[in-house]
């Protein structure tokens, strides 16, 4: 059995906080978690900020829904699907990724969630893990070989509890923090990797 599990942002969409900020002219939404590494920290001052600007989840959806996936990216997980289950893996939160995730075919997905109040602005997050290893680990323990693909800090984890982990066009910093992970720029790139599983009934 085989499940590849893939990181969101930076490998198959664009990252989104930026363009929200962009978009709403809130500068202060650009921060990442460079700024605050904390990243329940950094979700609650988001939505603080969100708040006091009296933006509402309605607001973000739609700006989420006017970007379009990597070129490639939906004809990728596609390829995968017919030969393995894919599970997208992400630490942002469902009600935001939505749009983009049915533009990529709504495969399995493991994110997070917002809650909103009854004016539709968001009062909390609800993670359902602690991290995106907690994923990986629990297919181990099933019996699935993991290929797992990401880019950031955040993904380091999941990739070196994989069976196979790689690094999709990473950031010289991520590069040189996970120096055993072999890095990849192109979605041919990982379907010839990870070739030999895949052709193992699943």
């Amino acid at each position: 059995m085989l499940a590849v599990c893939i990181d969101m942002e930076g490998v198959l969409i664009p990252e989104m906080w930026p363009l929200i900020a962009e978009k709403l002219g809130i500068n202060e939404l650009a921060i990442t978690t460079r700024e605050e590494p904390n990243y329940t920290k950094l979700v609650a001052r988001r939505i603080e900020i969100l708040n006091q600007h009296h933006k509402t989840l309605n607001d973000i959806q739609n700006i989420v829904a006017s970007l379009k996936p990597y070129e490639g990216a939906a004809a990728f997980l596609a390829h995968l699907a017919q030969h393995c289950q894919v599970i997208l893996v992400s630490d942002a939160f469902f009600e935001m990724v939505k749009p983009l995730w049915l533009k990529l075919g709504s495969p399995s997905i493991e994110c997070h969630t917002l809650i909103t109040d009854s004016d539709n602005r968001i009062s909390h997050a609800h993670y359902s893990r602690s991290g995106k290893h907690e994923v990986v680990e629990r297919l181990n323990k099933r019996g699935f070989k993991t290929p797992a693909i990401g880019d950031a800090f955040n993904d380091i984890g999941m990739l070196t509890a994989a069976h196979q982990g790689f690094l999709f066009r990473p950031s010289l910093e991520t590069a040189q923090a996970a120096r055993s992970l072999p890095i990849i720029q192109h979605y041919n790139e990982v379907l010839q990797r990870v070739s030999e599983l895949i052709s193992q009934p699943c």
